[in-house]
C-alpha cells in the first residue's frame, strides 16, 4: 500500500481515517499526523495536503517534541529553539560550555553547571534574536527603539514608550516562532499601549499565528525557567 511522505525531519506515524465528511481534517496528537477524509478522497490528494500544510506541520510539530521534552527528559537534556541538546558535565574539564552537534559539554564544578548553562543560553539569545528582530522590525508601524535583552520573571517581553523593547533571553529555548510572536506582540505596542481589540489585529497582521503562539507560552512557558 501506498504510504504518504512527510516534511524533511519529521519522523511520525501518518494515520488517516476514513468517514464521511465534506473536508480533510488534519491534526497532530500523541507523536502522530491524524488525517480524516471521505473514502473517496484518493492517497495523492492527502498528499497534497501534507505538501501544502508542511510549514503549519512543522512548526507543530516541532512545538509539540519541545512540549515532550520538558515534560519527560532527565536533567541531562535542555532545549534550544525547540532543538533537544544532550547536556553532558566533565569535572575535570575547564569551566567552559562547547556545543559539539546535539551535545552541549560543560566543564568545571557541577555547582556551577546551572549558571553555566544559563549563560551559554543568554549569549546565544543575544546572537539569534537580533536576526528574527531584522525580519520583523521593519514591519512595525513605526520605527523601534534599541533592542534589549531582559532576565525578567513574569513577562516575556516589554515596550517603552520611547520605543525600546526588551525580550526575555529564555525564549532562546522555544521554538523559533514563539519567539516571532513575542517580537511581533512587542512590535505592535509601537501603535497601540494596550490590549485592545485593535492591538491584537496589529498583532496578527505581523504575526497571523498568535493565537497558537499564545496558547502554547501560557500552557508551557514556566518551563523555560529550569535554567537561570
Amino acid at each position: 500500500m501506498p504510504t504518504l511522505a512527510l516534511p524533511e525531519g519529521i519522523d511520525a506515524e501518518v494515520v488517516v481515517t476514513r468517514r464521511v465528511r465534506k473536508t480533510i481534517g488534519i491534526r497532530i496528537a500523541d507523536g502522530r499526523i491524524e488525517l480524516a477524509a471521505h473514502p473517496r478522497v484518493p492517497l495523492a490528494t492527502l498528499q497534497r495536503v501534507l505538501d501544502d500544510k508542511r510549514d503549519w506541520i512543522r512548526a507543530h510539530w516541532q512545538r509539540q517534541q519541545a512540549v515532550h521534552v520538558r515534560r519527560s527528559a532527565p536533567p541531562g537534556q535542555l532545549l534550544l529553539q525547540g532543538r533537544v541538546l544532550s547536556l553532558q558535565h566533565d569535572p575535570c574539564g575547564p569551566a567552559t560550555v562547547r556545543q559539539e552537534g546535539d551535545t552541549l559539554w560543560v566543564g568545571g564544578q557541577p555547582s556551577a553547571v546551572r549558571e553555566q548553562v544559563a549563560h551559554f543560553l543568554f549569549c546565544q539569545a543575544a546572537e539569534q534574536f537580533p536576526r528574527q528582530w531584522r525580519r520583523l522590525a521593519p514591519l512595525a508601524a513605526r520605527e523601534p527603539g534599541p533592542l534589549l535583552l531582559s532576565s525578567a520573571r513574569t513577562r516575556w517581553g516589554s515596550c517603552h514608550q520611547d520605543g525600546r523593547i526588551r525580550l526575555n533571553w529564555r525564549l532562546i529555548q522555544a521554538p523559533a516562532d514563539i519567539l516571532d510572536y513575542v517580537i511581533a506582540h512587542e512590535l505592535a505596542h509601537l501603535r497601540h499601549m494596550n490590549h485592545s481589540p485593535a492591538f491584537w489585529q496589529e498583532t496578527g497582521r505581523l504575526f497571523p499565528a498568535w493565537r497558537e503562539a499564545r496558547s502554547w507560552l501560557r500552557q508551557y512557558g514556566e518551563q523555560l525557567f529550569d535554567f537561570g
